[in-house]
């Protein structure tokens, strides 16, 4: 355009050259009432004339004649596009599915800028064909952000099924009409997201026999590590190791063994589980398990310190013994009071007579390897307190904590009242509710 112009004024063909200089310091009006330096125009011109498809495009707007000052901008912009996109993807190796199919699309999107440069002088069919344009450019985008999607590190767990296969491995008899379930269940966060997962103490288990209602068991070991996550976790992100490719590959599967404690009260169907075969179909297995209910026991705040509160009175009773040995066995886990690094904790069990002692056999160990010394006792815990001759405490920095119920925290309170301990954590206060990330997003 700028050489049919030159040629113009000057009217000879050799005058040519001298176009770039001819032409310095000519402005006029362009897009928006920005002026155009025809001078920086011309220099570019010299710089993609080399280029066949650049010229192609000048070429046809040339003969659909289209304007200097309103669309040279707009075309020379279009067509450089269109033309370095091209050349830079043809410049590199296609060996892989991902730079093929960018090649593909830059070559659609060439398609695209043709059909807006070439576009028919009949307007109805223009305005279809610039529907369909619309369309294109759409379904473009659509398959771009799948490509895309693919290689995204997600979120854990944002889109994990709300219920997974649980294994019975063992059902035992603790004491009369009291069992301890054993089951081997599912934790990678790929499968399980850290809101439905045993991540704190006191949280409870949703388990269902063969598609029947939910029943909410108490669990009796410590929640599950999240080290055990970790291969999962940079999955998840999308991390690669030395010579991995990023190709579809199935979930990580992460199982762990969760205890729960069973009574006739929960249901025929789940106090009769048998143990499963190692190798069973997971088809096939009767129970499943779902996401925890509750935040967990309140051990945020003050208690949290161990000089603040250097002793810990533990009140259990009923299946709040099962929630005390998780405590207790988390001692240095996730979300735990470090009862080790304490002065003195103790555990005042109560129970109904002498033949109801659950974990027994487990005693001697919490107390060796813990330090947290037992003392059943079939009365109150006031009463446990006051019998209790080796316990030295201060009342400011002794805190309890009541496990079983509502039955338990008043029992429990009595205590506080009678001792003047002012801090006490009741099984029925809940730690306020954690704040999961939904996106990916930083908000």
């Amino acid at each position: 355009l700028i050489q049919d112009k030159a040629e113009e004024e000057k009217g000879e063909e050799g005058n040519v050259k001298k176009r770039g200089g001819d032409c310095a310091g000519r402005t006029g009006r362009g897009l928006a009432g920005r002026s155009i330096d025809r001078k920086h125009v011309s220099r570019s011109f010299h710089r993609h004339q080399y280029c066949p498809g650049f010229a192609r495009y000048l070429s046809r707007a040339r003969t659909k004649g289209i304007g200097l000052k309103k669309n040279i901008f707009a075309c020379f912009a279009m067509a450089s596009r269109v033309v370095c996109s091209s050349s830079a993807v043809a410049s590199r190796r296609a060996t892989d599915g991902g730079i093929r199919s960018r090649i593909a699309t830059s070559r659609r999107r060439a398609s695209v800028c043709r059909r807006v440069l070439e576009k028919p002088s009949d307007e109805g069919s223009a305005v279809l064909d610039e529907e369909e344009i619309v369309d294109e450019l759409k379904q473009m985008k659509q398959e771009k952000l799948e490509r895309a999607g693919k290689y995204r590190a997600k979120v854990a767990g944002t889109e994990t099924p709300e219920w997974n296969y649980a294994r019975v491995v063992e059902n035992r008899e603790v004491f009369p009409k009291l069992r301890e379930l054993v089951l081997e269940v599912e934790t990678s966060r790929e499968l399980v997201s850290l809101r439905n997962s045993y991540c704190a103490v006191g949280k409870l288990c949703q388990l269902k026999v063969k598609g029947s209602e939910p029943v909410a068991l108490v669990p009796s070991c410590a929640p599950f590590p999240a080290e055990d996550q970790h291969a999962a976790l940079l999955k998840l992100r999308g991390d690669l190791r030395a010579g991995q490719t990023k190709l579809p590959e199935e979930p990580l599967n992460v199982k762990a063994r969760l205890s729960v404690l069973v009574s006739p009260d929960d249901g025929a169907e789940v106090y009769d589980l048998r143990p499963e075969a190692e190798d069973s179909d997971p088809d096939s297995l009767a129970v499943e398990v779902g996401p925890f209910l509750g935040s967990g026991l309140s051990f945020r705040g003050p208690i949290q310190s161990v000089y603040n509160y250097s002793t810990i009175l533990i009140c259990a009773e009923g299946k709040g013994v099962g929630t005390a040995r998780a405590m207790i066995e988390t001692s240095m886990g996730r979300g735990s009071l470090d009862l080790t690094y304490r002065e003195d904790v103790r555990l005042y069990y109560k129970v109904a007579n002498e033949d109801s002692v659950c974990y027994e056999a487990l005693f001697e160990s919490w107390e060796k390897e813990y330090g947290v010394k037992t003392i059943v006792h079939t009365s109150s815990f006031l009463d446990a307190f006051d019998d209790d001759d080796t316990l030295e405490y201060e009342p400011e920095t002794t805190a309890v904590i009541s496990l079983g119920g509502e039955e338990a925290d008043k029992m429990a309170e009595e205590l506080c009242e009678e001792a003047e301990i002012r801090l006490h954590v009741k099984s029925t206060q809940e730690q306020d509710d954690m704040h999961y990330a939904d996106t990916g997003r930083v908000v």
